[in-house]
């Protein structure tokens, strides 16, 4: 029981006036809304109607205003009145009822036979059994007959039947709990024919979606020129809903139009043939979505308490969460699968800040830790912390990046990726989160992504003239439409910096690094070799000193490796080397001083292709993407403890050696 019934009740039993409360969040209040159409289709009709329902769950209460506390007529809606007081009298020992009696009683609720009514009436006391109820139900608004020759023109409200429905429940009367469950069980049993009328208008026929209804129904005609038909009872296997319909207008009517007037209001209070087990701002968002009529669909339960305050309503399509910072949103088909697997809102995800947002080829629900895209060819899946920032950066689906085509997926040192339609974006908590994509993707692949040399990115792809660049722990890789992609790291990496990088004599590399004798290494360019050996370092080579140093077999000639940079003079130019020198006066032949060395060098020389890499496809994107709307908020770095167990790492295939590469790591000196 809330608070706020049990301040109410206390107040009825102490005899204070009380009104069940009004209580209810959200917009123009759509339960509010239900009982003012009722309202409005039975008084089209001519009908008068007074309306009241309550959820005894939520202690919600809503009615039709003044009509609701306006006294009308019972008719055989007070048996249920008769009922509780001798039970109650029974039950303290006050009159004897024998199994007749009971059987009549039971004959009363369940088919409304006058004729027990009409006994027990007169035997225990007629207007005195409704002043007793009226006592110890504190139902301010009902009143006795002016003949107590007929009960049925006790008067009731629509308000105080609500009370004293509730209040039987709650014990608030006094009656036991057996002797309750006794009145409910006969009037869960109403005959479809009683006392000679149909007695299914109204609630039973309004809601024929409903199993369980409990109910007490009341008809009579020509009382001051009026007929009248009510519908009364509890909705639900746990008697959660109460509904009260009384309803009058002039007899030349008849019955059957009186009867369509109560059906129709029910009916149009609750179209979906039931009620639906939603309440407060879930049920407003479910009714913004069209309620049963739309994409949700009928509730399957009722509403659940979760953590940190929050609750949810599951539908036949999908659920609707809500929490007190973000709200009521829903939540449904593929996105639902994958918030599942992220442990709902007791995972990295936690609730819901939006419901599903429909995007170009696709769809998003945005969470507290993240957001979940879809789209037909690739699934559901969650981008969450730095790496949805970085996806963001890329223009989200919009951009180059696409669709994500994998959850987060954890990797070594505590690093994390997701996959998506263009390229992938890493993070580790050293690097921060960056994409790569395209030829440079495959080129880090062969390098064995993450696990190898280069290590994480470092940076996103950079616009550079005639290319781009991916900067990693371990080096660089550049690409061009010319060249391809290519992995430069280490000293091979310095000294290309010194050369002024792509932009420089060398241009862009031409391969990726390639192991030489006696630990060393070279690296391709447009414009030259950069060669690199433990004992010599790395420096370049280009042109007719290339060329001369070829004709000596490379490293592997009398020549070994260059130990020193070009130098140039108006003389012309010179480099020296481990076994000589190489120098090319200008306008001149090259010469080339060799000094024998202590063990002739071994193998035939094998001359480098120093031409120019086949195109590897088209070039990366590298301009502005157009900006789609503001990113979800992603303070936190990827949780990768509910992350999916990656068994089909990156393919690999024809991977360079990498045990012979430098040693250590150089920095990049000037940014490109």
């Amino acid at each position: 029981m809330t608070e706020r019934w049990m301040r109410c009740l206390v107040a009825v039993a102490l005899g204070i006036g009380v009104l069940l409360p009004t209580g209810g969040t959200a917009r123009a209040d759509s339960w509010q809304d239900r009982v003012t159409a009722g309202n409005s289709y039975a008084t089209n009709r001519g009908t008068t109607i007074a309306l009241a329902w309550l959820d005894r769950h939520t202690g919600d209460y809503r009615d039709n205003g003044g009509a609701a506390h306006t006294r009308i007529e019972s008719a055989s809606v007070m048996k249920v009145f008769i009922a509780e007081h001798l039970l109650r009298r029974r039950d303290l020992g006050q009159i004897h009822l024998s199994a007749t009696d009971v059987n009549d009683l039971g004959r009363m609720l369940r088919e409304s036979a006058d004729a027990p009514a009409s006994r027990f009436w007169s035997t225990y006391g007629t207007n005195a059994i409704v002043a007793d109820v009226i006592a110890r139900y504190g139902l301010r608004e009902t009143g006795l007959t002016a003949n107590p020759r007929y009960w049925g023109n006790t008067l009731i409200t629509a308000h105080d039947m609500v009370v004293f429905y509730r209040g039987l429940m709650d014990g608030v009367g006094g009656l036991s709990a057996g002797s309750r469950d006794w009145i409910v069980e006969q009037l869960r049993q109403s005959t479809v024919w009683g006392d000679g009328a149909r007695q299914f208008f109204g609630l039973h026929d309004g809601l024929p979606r409903e199993v369980f209804i409990p109910q007490k129904q009341g008809w009579m005609c020509c009382v001051n020129g009026d007929i009248y038909r009510h519908t009364s009872g509890y909705v639900g296997g746990d008697n959660r809903y109460i509904v009260v319909a009384l309803a009058r207008e002039p007899s030349g009517r008849g019955g059957a139009h009186t009867e369509e007037s109560v059906t129709g209001a029910i009916r149009t209070m609750f179209p979906e043939g039931l009620i639906p087990r939603v309440q407060g701002p879930i049920g407003e968002h479910w009714s913004r979505m069209a309620g049963a009529f739309g994409r949700l669909g009928y509730p399957v339960g009722d509403q659940i308490s979760l953590i940190r305050g929050g609750a949810l309503n599951r539908f036949q399509g999908g659920f609707v969460y809500w929490s007190p910072t973000t709200g009521a949103h829903a939540v449904h088909g593929p996105i639902l699968d994958t918030y599942g697997v992220h442990m709902w809102e007791g995972g990295p995800l936690g609730y819901p800040t939006s419901s599903e947002i429909p995007i170009r080829g696709g769809a998003l629900n945005r969470f507290q830790g993240g957001s979940i895209y879809w789209s037909p060819t690739t699934g559901a899946h969650a981008v969450s912390g730095p790496i949805l920032d970085t996806y963001g950066a890329h223009t989200w689906e919009a951009g180059r990046l696409g669709y994500p085509t994998s959850n987060q997926i954890p990797l070594i040192r505590g690093g994390a990726l997701n996959r998506f339609q263009g390229g992938i974006v890493y993070w580790s908590p050293t690097t921060g989160a960056h994409a790569v994509h395209g030829p440079i993707l495959d080129t880090y692949g062969a390098h064995v992504w993450e696990g190898g040399p280069l290590g994480y990115p470092t940076s996103s792809e950079i616009p550079i003239r005639g290319g781009a660049l991916n900067r990693f722990q371990g080096g660089s890789i550049y690409w061009s439409p010319t060249t391809g992609a290519h992995a430069v790291s280490g000293p091979i990496l310095d000294t290309y910096g010194a050369h002024t990088w792509e932009a420089g004599r060398l241009g862009y590399p031409t391969s990726n690094q390639i192991p030489l004798i006696r630990g060393g290494a070279l690296n391709r360019f447009q414009g030259g070799i950069v060669y690199w050996s433990p004992t010599t370092g790395a420096h370049a080579v280009w042109g007719d000193l290339l060329e001369a140093y070829g004709s000596q077999g490379w490293e592997r000639g009398p020549l070994g490796y260059p130990v020193g940079d070009v130098l140039e003079d108006d003389g012309g130019v010179r480099l020296d080397f481990q076994g000589g020198s190489i120098s090319v006066p200008t306008g001149g032949r090259p010469t080339i001083t060799t000094t024998p060395p202590s063990t002739p060098p071994t193998g035939s020389p094998t001359p480098p292709t120093t031409g120019a890499a086949a195109t590897t496809g088209t070039a990366p994107t590298t301009g502005t993407a157009p900006t789609t709307g503001t990113a979800p908020t992603t303070t936190a770095a990827p949780t990768t403890t509910a992350a999916p167990t990656t068994t089909a790492a990156p393919t690999t295939t024809a991977a360079p050696t990498t045990s012979a590469a430098p040693p250590s790591t150089p920095a990049e000196g000037r940014q490109p």
